[in-house]
């Protein structure tokens, strides 16, 4: 065969190939970005790629936003208890501040959003005001925008008709499909992985929870640097918006590896920096679980020395209600810092290490 009709043959089997897959990947639209998925039940997983998609074709006015301290929150909770109408969740695991507000800007592009609830995880406010979690390239930019002439890196992409068919292939749990429970993974641990002796365990053999410690970049200039770049603007530019800030609960032991580090003062630092910056936005609400000695103390609500149990998730927004552990005033914020302080001296002296 001569190299030159060869050659056009190869284009045009390329082209014909890549429009295949294009039209395909439309009408499936596995991250529905162009429409809500209407016959099949779509899967909720890959968070980055699938939420720029829902935050542009799903109805909702409430919006649940943070890192996997988010991720088990019940949508039926935030219904019950706080009495939203529509609320979604948009949590990626190991978010970090960037991410978030990144998203949380595209979501406004698209909705009317009346009330955030911000999970406030420590280790996302650490790094680069740029960090993404998962490294340089990791988040499709391309999908959180309305410009649709970057859409062919979604379209003709074999990883997008890969995960509709993985997410119906492959054997999956119902609970991926369910709306209600979206993103959350306490399907994936049963009730023995939560467990004090456990974590006591992993405590020995860690002696903490984070190798990867350095100190620039858990800097309480870095950790300020985040507040000021992607979260103030966000507080500042929607005055309709409630926002609902919580410190998750890491379990006692996450904080005495805190300690150890010397990372715990830089903490409270970085809690009396959030609230001087936010205190006076009247549709801000503080609310610090960390200091709660009957949920951090307890290591069997834990799976591992900083994820805590779908039920705490459940304490939390009933908590939010009564509004207890909010920060109203800069005397209760010091206070709570004492506190958490002292929980960590009186409960860990109770803990057999052998």
């Amino acid at each position: 065969m001569k190299p030159i009709p060869w050659i056009i043959k190869f284009l045009l089997l390329s082209i014909l190939t890549l429009l295949t897959v294009g039209v395909i990947n439309f009408l499936l639209d596995p991250f529905q970005q162009y429409r809500k998925a209407n016959f099949y039940k779509p899967i909720y997983d890959n968070e980055r790629y699938l939420n720029p998609g829902l935050a542009k074709t799903y109805d909702y006015n409430q919006v649940i936003i943070g890192s996997s301290m988010t991720e088990n929150f019940l949508l039926s909770d935030a219904k019950d208890i706080l009495g939203f109408n529509k609320p979604i969740k948009f949590c990626m695991s190991g978010a970090t501040a960037y991410e978030i507000k990144t998203l949380l800007d595209y979501a406004y592009q698209n909705r009317k959003i009346d009330t955030v609830v911000y999970g406030v995880d420590l280790f996302s406010f650490t790094g680069n005001t740029t960090r993404l979690f998962q490294g340089e390239g990791s988040l499709p930019f391309y999908l959180y925008d309305n410009n649709r002439l970057n859409d062919y890196r979604y379209l003709v992409s074999f990883d997008t008709f890969k995960f509709f068919v993985d997410s119906f292939v492959l054997s999956k749990p119902e609970v991926m499909f369910d709306f209600n429970r979206m993103y959350q993974w306490q399907h994936k641990a049963s009730e023995d992985d939560f467990n004090g002796a456990d974590r006591i365990s992993e405590w020995n053999e860690k002696y903490g929870f984070n190798p990867d410690y350095t100190k620039s970049d858990y800097s309480l200039k870095a950790m300020k640097a985040n507040i000021d770049i992607n979260l103030i603007p966000l507080i500042q530019n929607h005055p309709e918006t409630t926002f609902y800030f919580f410190y998750p609960p890491y379990s006692i032991l996450a904080f005495k590896d805190m300690q150890n580090k010397g990372w715990l003062s830089t903490v409270e630092q970085f809690k009396q920096h959030l609230f001087t910056q936010l205190a006076h936005y009247p549709n801000v609400k503080i609310y610090d679980f960390q200091v709660s000695k009957e949920v951090t103390c307890n290591l069997d609500n834990y799976k591992d020395l900083l994820h805590y149990h779908q039920r705490i998730n459940t304490w939390m927004l009933q908590e939010m209600k009564n509004e207890n552990y909010r920060i109203k005033d800069k005397a209760e914020l010091q206070k709570f810092n004492r506190s958490l302080s002292s929980n960590i001296d009186e409960c860990v002296a109770k803990i057999n290490f052998k």
